[in-house]
């Protein structure tokens, strides 16, 4: 039997009030994001893409305002440890 593990799970609220669930990556998630990308702000793309379950998109990511991807981010570096470099 397989062992189950339940992920936490993060809301996140942009400042115009909508939210967003985030949802803990796995180890392989994690692992698939840092071999696609050497750069931190694409590792974290691709983190949100699947932490949303595809609620966010590159698309979606590219248009945010950078204060929102930056807060964004501290929640992926909260679930993952990444920092952005300068």
């Amino acid at each position: 039997m397989a062992l189950k593990i339940n992920t936490e799970v993060k809301t996140f609220t942009f400042r115009d009030g909508q939210e967003i669930t985030l949802k803990e990556p796995t180890l392989l998630q994690i692992n698939a994001a840092h071999s696609k990308n050497k750069d931190d702000i694409e590792v974290i793309k691709s983190l949100l893409i699947d932490m949303t379950e595809g609620e966010l998109d590159k698309d979606s990511i590219n248009a945010l305002p950078f204060g929102e991807f930056l807060r964004l981010s501290e929640c992926v570096k909260g679930f993952v440890g990444i920092d952005l470099k300068d």
